[in-house]
């Protein structure tokens, strides 16, 4: 098993990827308050113009907003767009690990 990381992360190294992405953890990248691109996700669990739920590899993101959308989505990512106001983080139980404005 230590061999298959060691690989990985070579192959991480060779391709100029980013350690987090190329683990598959779920990466958030925010343009102002406006706008959030996700990328590694699993599922889009639910959508409103006011909150969208996103499940994650190891947690379910909660973003909160107003006139709240998806721009596009694929298998890999996705972007929302409105006036977002908050991003949370829920454990697989559904409670709140951390909480982050935008």
């Amino acid at each position: 098993m230590g061999r298959k990381r060691t690989e990985k992360a070579s192959l991480t190294e060779l391709f100029g990827l980013p350690q987090d992405a190329a683990g598959g953890e779920t990466v958030l990248t925010f343009v102002g308050p406006r706008a959030l691109q996700i990328e590694n996700y699993r599922n889009l669990l639910s959508y409103s113009d006011t909150e969208i739920r996103v499940q994650a590899r190891k947690y379910r993101l909660r973003i909160t907003g107003d006139r709240l959308g998806i721009r596009y989505f694929d298998k890999d990512e996705m972007k929302v767009t409105g006036r977002i106001s908050s991003v949370s983080f829920e454990g697989q139980d559904g409670k709140e690990d951390r909480d982050g404005g935008a």
